[in-house]
């Protein structure tokens, strides 16, 4: 019975986050966020740093969860549901202002009907279309998954994670409250001190809570001008 399986699944669920203790967890700001580029790009920059970069400023200005753009393990990728090079577009390829990312699947999507997010040039040194389209460079147009390591392996989520960690280390922060939402909820607060509207923050982050949001026709230059604005 598929939907009694549901139902018992939801519950489960439920009961989960009743018994499990809340964690705090910190934002990744710009200001951290332009650290952790200083540990990456400290030379020899290599292969690894700089696709680590590129996913780490997408799940910043996209508002992204760490599992939107990871896999789950080594052999867990599958093209039906992750992030894959196909995902990416942007506007103009001698000028992108501009870039398009479309989300199979997520936590609040799980019949997958996908998403398109948009962000934008920022024009500074925080640029996720500039990040991505270095990492591209070097990365080559292979169909697959968008974001693995210079051997093949693909960045899973537990690996993104441990390799923040360790660039907020050696940037001297202690690293223990930072996990895959650091960014998402960076992302928010920023926007919020930046005076972004509630529901403009609700509809970039895609917050179920405020699902009716998703509809709201917000042009989409509108919702890219948004990176320049949080880099700042």
């Amino acid at each position: 019975m598929p939907r009694l399986s549901l139902i018992m699944k939801g519950i489960k669920s439920h009961q989960a986050k009743q018994g499990r203790q809340s964690r705090t967890r910190l934002p990744i700001t710009p200001l951290i966020l332009r650290k952790i580029k200083q540990i990456w790009s400290t030379p020899p920059q290599n292969y690894d740093n700089t696709m680590l970069w590129a996913a780490a400023t997408l799940c910043f200005f996209g508002f992204l969860r760490a599992g939107e753009i990871t896999v789950p393990s080594d052999k867990g990728y599958d093209p039906t549901a992750h992030l894959s090079f196909s995902d990416i577009a942007v506007d103009n390829m001698a000028n992108p202002s501009i870039m398009q990312v479309h989300i199979k699947a997520s936590k609040t999507d799980p019949f997958r009907k996908g998403v398109s997010i948009y962000v934008g040039r920022t024009g500074n040194d925080l640029c996720p279309i500039a990040a991505m389209l270095t990492y591209l460079s070097i990365r080559g147009g292979d169909a697959g998954q968008l974001f693995h390591f210079h051997d093949g392996r693909p960045l899973t989520r537990e690996r993104f994670v441990a390799k923040v960690r360790g660039a907020l280390t050696a940037a001297g922060i202690e690293e223990s409250k930072y996990a895959g939402h650091s960014f998402r909820i960076g992302a928010a607060t920023t926007a919020a001190q930046c005076g972004i509207p509630d529901a403009t923050i609700q509809l970039l982050g895609r917050w179920e809570s405020t699902a009716y949001l998703l509809y709201v026709r917000t042009p989409r230059d509108k919702l890219a001008a948004i990176s320049a604005t949080l880099s700042k």
